[in-house]
C-alpha cells in the first residue's frame, strides 16, 4: 500500500512536513518511507515528519502554546464531546440518545469550522433542528470563551494568524490527496506562501478489469480471499488492495473468511472496530461491577471464569466449579460476599477478594473523574488484570489504550462536574466506543472500506460488495445544518450535481488504486456506476467457489463399558436419559456434562415441582388412606392442606417481593392439592398408602440405581399402584415402546417383587389436574386412565425394555439418536451438535 503521489519520496528526503487528510494516509505514507529507506539499504534513518491533518493541527497548537501565553486550551476530542453531552443534556433532557446527538452537533461544529459558514443567518431559521443546534452552539461557544478553550476544528481560525505573526514556524509543508480543498485550509495554505506545497494525486489506469456476480455474499467473500491468495503466491512482493462498502458491518464474516484461506497474519483488515469490545477492554469494564452492590448473575459468573484475574490459570477448574455453585443458587443478582463465599476453595482468588474490598473502601458517592480515573484503575488492578497470561504486541497496545482511556477519563474532569460511579463509568465506557484503528501496514494485503481508496495505490485490486444496494453509500450531509446552507457553502454532495460528481468520484478512486489488475464483485444487479466503467466485462455467475472437500468419517456411537464402583449417579433419570438419547446419558452420568442452572425471578417449575411433592408427602403422612380422606370434613382437609402447604414453601423470604410471591405460591399450591385430593377421593378401588418417597434399588448386573418412589399404594387385593407426581402435561404414549419418554415409573415396578396392578401420573397441573397411565383394573375415572387387557403382557415388555436400556448404559451405547421433544430441555447439545448434524443431513437431501 502507498500513496498515489509519485512524488512525494523526494520531500521526505528535504524534510518537509507531510500532511493528508486522513491518517490512514499517514500510514501508508509512513510505510512507503520506510520501504524507500530500506530499498537504499539504510538501517536507520530519521523519523519522517507525516501527519493526518488533525494531527498537524496539534502538532501547530503545542508550538503556539510554548510561545505564546495567549494560546486558549485546546480540548481533546473526548472533552469537545463531553461538552457536548453535558450542554444537550441540560437542554434536552428528553431525547432518547444524547451521545448520538453530541457527536452529530460535533461534526456539525466541525463543518461550519473548516467551511467558514455562519451560523446565524434567516437561513437557519427554517430548519427547526438547525435552531435547536443554533442554540447548543451558543452555549458550547459562550463556555469555550469563558474558559478559553478552543476545539481542534477551532484551530483554523487562528493558525494562519499564527503563522503569519511568527507564533509558530511549520517550515515546508507539503499537503497530499486532498481532494476537495476548504476555506480553512486555503487560508492556512494562503499564510505559509512559499512553504506551502500541494501534492495531487496521479491516477493510472489498470491493466485488466474483470466483474463477477454471485448469488451468495459468503461465497462473494470466500472468493475474494481464495482471490487475493492467488495473487500473493504469484508473488509476495505486490501489494493487494481489498474494498469492502460497509466493512465495519461485516468486518466479522471477512476476517473470518480471509483468516480461513490465509491462515496467517499475511493480511490486515482495517474496520475501525471499538476498543471495548477487545477480550482485554471488555473483561476490564466487566470487574467494574465489583464495586456496585449488587452484580448481575450472568456478570457475576463472567467474573469468577474471566481469564483475566489473577491465577485464573492455575485456578481454572476450581473457578468453574465456583461458578456453577453460583447458578445453583439461582438468584438475578449476587454480591460481592456471594462470591466470595462460591470460590472459598480459590486460593489466589480468596486473596485476590481482600485487595477488592481494600480498594472499595476508598469509594465515594460523588467524585471528580480524576478521583474516579485513579479508583478504577485502583480496582482493576485490585483484581489481578490482565492477569498472569504472557500478553502479545497487541495485547500490550491494548493495555497501554486502557491506560490512556483513564487518562482521559481524568482530562474530562475539565469539562465535567463531579459525578457519581455510574456516570464515571458511563464516561469510561464511553470513550472506548469509538471506532479505532490497530494493524499492520506492511501487510501485503490490506482490506479497507471503499471510501478510503482516494490517494491509495495497490498493484492489484478487488472490490466486494459493488451493487446497487450497496454502492454508492449515500451521501454524509449533517442532519443539524439546513440544506439551503450546506449548498450555499458548496459543502460536497449538497446539490445533485455534485452528488453525481462525489459518487463517480468515490467509484474511480476504487478502481484507479490498481497498477495491474481489478476485480469487482457483487451480488444482484451490477451498480450502474460499475456497468459504465467496465467495458469489456466478464461476467459470471458462481455458485460455491471451492467444493467441500469429503471428511473422513468414524463411528462414535461405543463407549467403554460402565465400571461401576458401589451405586451409580442419577438414580432413574439415567434410563430416563438413555431412554431419550443414549449419549445424553454417556454425557451426564459417564462424562457428567451439566447445563448450569439459570437464575430465575421468584421460582422456577423446578421449585414449583418440589413444592408439590412435599406438600403432598405431607398431606399422605396424615391422611394415610381413601378412607380417612373421604372421612375428613371440609374444612378440616382445607386446613390440613393449607398447613402442609405452608410447611412446603420455602420459608427463605429475602425481602417483600418474596414475601409477596411465597403467599402467593401458597394459595396457587392450596388450589391444586384440593383439586388432586378430589381425584383421589373418587378412586374405584380403595386404597392405603403404603410409603411415600421410599428409596428402593434397581439393579442388574454391574448396575445399581438407587431410586425414590413418589407413592405406593396398596390394594385391598393387596397388590400395588405406583403413582409418580409430575407438575407438567402428561400423556400414557409416554409410558409405552422400547424408548418410552418417561420410563420412571417403569423402573419402579421393575425394582418391586410384589405385583404392580397400575402406573400413574399424578398431573398436578392448574386446571389439568388428573390421573394418567396404565392399570389392570379401573383405578381412577376419565379417558386419561386407561385398563389394559393385555396388563401381563405390557409389564413383562415394559420390564424387558427398561433392562436393555440399562445393559445398553452398562455395555457404553452412546449414539446420537434421540427420540421426538427429547432435544427441547437437554442441556448437553453443545456436544453432540444435534443441530448442525441435521442441517447437514437437509443439505445433502436437498
Amino acid at each position: 500500500m502507498r500513496l498515489a503521489c509519485p512524488g512525494l519520496l523526494s520531500w521526505f528526503e528535504r524534510g518537509a512536513t507531510i500532511v493528508t487528510p486522513t491518517p490512514l494516509l499517514a500510514a501508508a505514507a509512513s510505510e512507503q518511507c520506510s520501504r524507500s529507506q530500506l530499498a537504499l539499504g539504510r538501517e536507520t534513518w530519521a523519523r519522517p515528519a507525516i501527519r493526518s491533518v488533525g494531527a498537524w493541527l496539534t502538532e501547530c497548537w503545542r508550538e503556539a502554546r510554548y510561545s505564546s501565553r495567549d494560546v486558549p486550551t485546546m480540548l481533546s476530542r473526548s472533552q469537545e464531546l463531553a461538552l457536548w453531552n453535558r450542554i444537550i443534556e441540560a437542554e434536552n433532557p428528553e431525547l432518547f440518545d444524547v451521545s448520538a446527538a453530541s457527536r452529530l452537533a460535533h461534526k456539525a461544529a466541525d463543518l461550519l469550522a473548516e467551511r467558514y459558514i455562519a451560523a446565524e443567518t434567516e437561513l437557519w431559521e427554517e430548519h427547526p433542528d438547525a435552531r435547536q443546534f443554533q442554540r447548543w452552539l451558543r452555549l458550547f461557544r459562550r463556555k469555550c470563551q469563558e474558559q478559553n478553550w478552543v476545539t481542534r476544528a477551532g484551530l483554523w481560525r487562528l493558525l494562519p494568524d499564527w503563522i503569519s505573526e511568527g507564533v509558530i514556524d511549520p517550515g515546508v509543508t507539503v499537503f497530499v490527496a486532498f481532494v476537495s480543498s476548504t476555506p480553512a485550509l486555503r487560508a492556512v495554505q494562503q499564510a505559509l506562501g512559499e512553504r506551502s506545497i500541494e501534492l495531487a494525486v496521479e491516477c493510472g489506469a489498470p491493466e485488466s478489469m474483470t466483474v463477477k456476480q454471485f448469488e451468495d455474499p459468503a461465497y462473494e467473500v470466500e472468493y475474494a480471499a481464495r482471490c487475493a491468495r492467488s495473487w500473493f503466491e504469484t508473488d509476495s512482493s505486490q501489494s493487494i488492495g481489498v474494498f469492502v462498502p460497509g466493512l465495519a458491518k461485516q468486518y466479522a464474516s471477512v476476517e473470518r473468511a480471509f483468516q480461513r484461506v490465509f491462515g496467517g497474519p499475511v493480511f490486515h483488515v482495517n474496520a475501525g472496530v471499538p476498543l471495548q469490545r477487545h477480550p482485554l477492554i471488555s473483561g476490564a469494564l466487566l470487574l467494574l461491577d465489583l464495586a456496585k452492590p449488587r452484580i448481575h448473575h450472568a456478570n457475576a459468573g463472567a467474573i469468577l471464569r474471566s481469564p483475566f484475574l489473577k491465577g485464573a490459570g492455575v485456578e481454572r477448574s476450581a473457578r468453574a466449579l465456583a461458578d456453577l455453585e453460583l447458578r445453583r443458587w439461582r438468584e438475578m443478582d449476587f454480591s460481592l460476599r456471594d462470591l466470595e463465599k462460591a470460590s472459598r476453595n480459590c486460593p489466589v482468588l480468596t486473596e485476590t477478594w481482600l485487595k477488592v474490598r481494600s480498594v472499595l473502601q476508598q469509594k465515594a458517592l460523588l467524585q471528580e473523574l480524576a478521583e474516579w480515573s485513579q479508583f478504577l484503575g485502583d480496582l482493576v488492578e485490585a483484581a489481578g488484570w490482565p492477569g498472569d497470561a504472557e500478553l502479545s504486541e497487541q495485547e500490550q497496545q491494548v493495555v497501554e489504550a486502557w491506560k490512556n482511556a483513564l487518562s482521559d477519563l481524568a482530562a474530562l474532569g475539565l469539562v465535567a462536574p463531579a459525578s457519581d460511579f455510574d456516570s464515571a463509568v458511563a464516561q469510561l465506557r464511553r470513550l472506548f466506543s469509538s471506532p479505532v484503528e490497530q494493524g499492520d501496514w506492511s501487510s501485503p494485503v490490506q482490506i479497507l472500506e471503499a471510501l478510503d481508496a482516494p490517494g491509495l495505490a495497490f498493484d492489484r485490486v478487488l472490490a466486494l460488495g459493488l451493487s446497487e444496494e450497496t454502492w454508492p453509500p449515500p451521501q454524509a450531509l449533517s442532519p443539524l445544518i439546513p440544506l439551503t446552507v450546506q449548498r450555499a457553502n458548496q459543502v460536497p454532495g449538497s446539490w445533485a450535481q455534485s452528488g453525481r460528481e462525489e459518487r463517480e468520484r468515490s467509484t474511480r478512486a476504487i478502481f484507479d488504486a490498481a497498477a495491474f489488475d481489478v476485480v469487482v464483485t457483487h451480488c444482484g444487479r451490477l451498480t450502474p456506476l460499475v456497468r459504465m466503467k467496465s467495458s469489456p466485462v466478464e461476467r459470471q455467475v458462481a455458485a460455491r467457489v471451492m467444493p467441500s472437500m469429503p471428511l473422513e468419517q468414524m463411528a462414535d456411537s461405543k463407549a467403554p463399558e460402565f465400571q461401576a464402583s458401589g451405586d451409580a449417579r442419577g438414580g432413574t433419570s439415567v434410563i430416563k436419559a438413555q431412554s431419550q438419547c443414549p449419549f445424553r446419558a454417556f454425557a451426564e452420568y459417564r462424562l457428567q456434562a451439566r447445563a448450569p442452572d439459570d437464575a430465575c425471578f421468584g421460582f422456577d417449575a423446578r421449585d414449583r415441582g418440589s413444592f408439590v411433592h412435599r406438600a403432598l408427602e405431607g398431606c399422605w403422612r396424615r391422611l394415610e388412606s381413601q378412607a380417612r380422606l373421604r372421612a375428613i370434613a371440609p374444612g378440616d382437609l382445607q386446613l390440613l392442606v393449607r398447613e402442609v402447604v405452608s410447611e412446603a414453601v420455602s420459608r427463605d423470604e429475602r425481602g417483600p417481593l418474596h414475601v409477596l410471591i411465597s403467599r402467593t405460591e401458597r394459595e396457587r399450591l392450596e388450589t391444586l392439592l384440593l383439586e388432586w385430593l378430589a381425584v383421589e377421593r373418587e378412586r374405584q378401588q380403595p386404597f392405603s398408602v403404603e410409603t411415600v418417597e421410599q428409596e428402593q434399588f434397581y439393579e442388574v448386573p454391574g448396575l445399581r440405581l438407587k431410586m425414590r418412589i413418589d407413592r405406593i399404594d396398596r390394594l385391598k387385593n393387596g397388590n400395588l399402584v405406583l403413582i409418580d407426581y409430575k407438575s407438567g402435561k402428561q400423556s400414557r404414549p409416554k409410558l409405552e415402546g422400547a424408548r418410552p419418554a418417561e420410563p420412571q415409573l417403569l423402573v419402579y415396578a421393575s425394582a418391586l417383587r410384589e405385583e404392580v396392578d397400575g402406573i400413574f401420573f399424578g398431573q398436578v397441573k392448574p386446571r389439568e389436574v388428573k390421573a394418567v397411565g396404565f392399570s389392570r383394573e379401573r383405578q381412577f375415572k376419565g379417558q386419561t386412565a386407561q385398563v389394559r387387557k393385555d396388563w401381563d403382557s405390557y409389564m413383562e415388555s415394559a420390564k424387558a425394555n427398561v433392562e436393555k436400556l440399562a445393559l445398553g448404559f452398562l455395555h457404553g451405547e452412546a449414539a446420537v439418536d434421540p427420540i421426538k421433544g427429547a432435544c427441547e430441555y437437554c442441556g448437553v447439545k453443545p456436544l453432540c451438535r444435534v443441530n448442525e448434524m441435521r442441517g447437514a443431513q437437509e443439505e445433502d437431501e436437498e
